[in-house]
């Protein structure tokens, strides 16, 4: 479990315009009291800050888990994208996702879901099939780049693409690993 310290009492601030692309803001409603669990995607030190009722309450980093005043706890794991895991498990170990704030990526994401099932559908399923495609062709290159570098093993990628082709199946991949991170959906092969 990480490390925790008390927060420094500030008010939780909105997300904003660009800060979407890198503030991450989830919440609940539970005994009587709304929390917040609030992420810096670009923060090396992975920071989770946890606010209730608008108030920075502790601090943990990592991966983290917040118990809170009834037993119920609050879980959030990074990946490495985004969050794998942002959770309310309560003592009877039922669990539920936050809800991604107003204002955030990942609220846009769930908000294309709900507005546009279909496309949600294929951009989820494109998202799949980059990653597989991904796993498939570039895995191979990289152990065949390993082993010519080192010399500790012998190996030869079955498909070797031209970088004209590789640069745009690695970005394509790192966007299809996004959109994964913002339904908070995670594989630990794909992801």
């Amino acid at each position: 479990m990480a490390r925790e310290r008390a927060g420094d009492g500030s008010a939780l601030r909105p997300v904003r315009g660009w800060q979407a692309l890198w503030r991450g803001v989830f919440g609940t409603e539970h005994a009587g009291a709304r929390w917040d669990v609030e992420v810096d995607y670009l923060d090396w030190d992975e920071k989770v800050h946890l606010y209730r009722d608008g108030v920075q309450e502790r601090v943990q980093r990592g991966t983290s888990s917040f118990t809170l005043d009834d037993g119920a706890r609050l879980e959030v794991a990074w990946s490495l994208l985004g969050l794998r895991r942002v959770h309310l498990v309560r003592p009877d170990g039922t669990a539920a996702q936050l809800v991604p704030a107003p204002g955030t990526a990942e609220r846009w994401r769930a908000d294309l879901d709900r507005d546009r099932p279909t496309l949600s559908r294929r951009l989820a399923a494109a998202s799949w099939a980059v990653l597989t495609l991904a796993l498939l062709v570039q895995v191979p290159q990289l152990l065949e780049l390993g082993a010519r570098v080192t010399g500790w093993y012998d190996f030869t990628a079955p498909v070797t693409l031209p970088a004209s082709l590789n640069t745009p199946l690695s970005v394509a991949a790192l966007l299809a690993g996004l959109e994964r991170a913002l339904r908070l959906r995670y594989h630990w092969l794909l992801d």
